[in-house]
């Protein structure tokens, strides 16, 4: 549901980089190893917290696990998958900044939205949500299209939202009940769903697909976020 166009320079690369925030299921995670402080880094599950800040689950017994534990620096790189072509000509971004546990039960939920099979094993005791707090940010959109953002360019803004988050649920079931859900592009008939929503748009998924409607500006309020959802969804039609 994003434009199928690119859009160019900072603006461009920073709406390119929240959507891979928002929409990347999988990233690759360094940590340091205790002791030597040699890198490892290990394939991981992720999703995004209600500000675009990455969230995993992750098991005390895994090294990676171990490693933040004595030490919470790590970068995380977040890459989009082309279907064809060359893998080093389309967007990634690495975050870098401290991984710390989290225990806030909607960042869970969110977790498990956008990675349900990971259902199988979130309630075992040694799998607890974690949470980067994104300090530094490195962006390459393909051959030539390097841009410097921080972290402001990249997280939602600011703005009360404690009343949207709060009804993320309710908001979620009334749109999954309704028949209006399906990128512009997308031919396939595949079946989306809501997955997460935040102030500035709405997750969408059809298995492995990912899909993500952006809204014109942000808004922070149930009321005011499904007015943005319709105009959004009008644009699309």
């Amino acid at each position: 549901m994003a434009s199928s166009e690119p859009e160019r320079g900072h603006a461009g690369a920073a709406a390119e980089a929240k959507r891979l925030l928002r929409l990347s299921r999988t990233a690759a995670l360094a940590t340091l190893i205790p002791g030597s402080g040699a890198p490892l880094t290990t394939a991981v599950g992720c999703a995004s917290d209600f500000d675009g800040a990455p969230l995993f689950l992750f098991s005390s017994l895994a090294q990676h696990t171990r490693n933040l534990a004595a030490d919470p620096r790590a970068s995380v790189l977040l890459a989009s998958q082309p279907d064809r072509g060359d893998p080093l000509n389309h967007p990634r971004i690495s975050l870098g900044g401290p991984i710390l546990p989290h225990s806030h039960a909607q960042a869970r939920l969110r977790y498990l939205q956008r990675n349900p099979k990971a259902k199988l094993y979130a309630p075992f005791q040694d799998f607890a949500i974690f949470r980067m707090r994104v300090e530094t940010v490195h962006y390459n959109g393909g051959f030539g299209r390097a841009d410097a953002l921080a972290p402001a360019d990249i997280l939602a803004p600011d703005g009360d939202a404690s009343a949207l988050i709060e009804a993320e649920d309710t908001l979620l079931a009334e749109i999954n009940a309704r028949d209006v859900l399906a990128p512009t592009n997308d031919v396939s008939g595949r079946a989306w769903r809501a997955i997460g929503l935040d102030a500035e748009g709405l997750d969408l998924s059809a298995g492995a697909a990912t899909a993500r409607l952006d809204f014109e500006t942000p808004a922070f309020d149930p009321h005011n976020w499904r007015l943005s959802l319709e105009k959004a969804l009008a644009r699309g039609r």
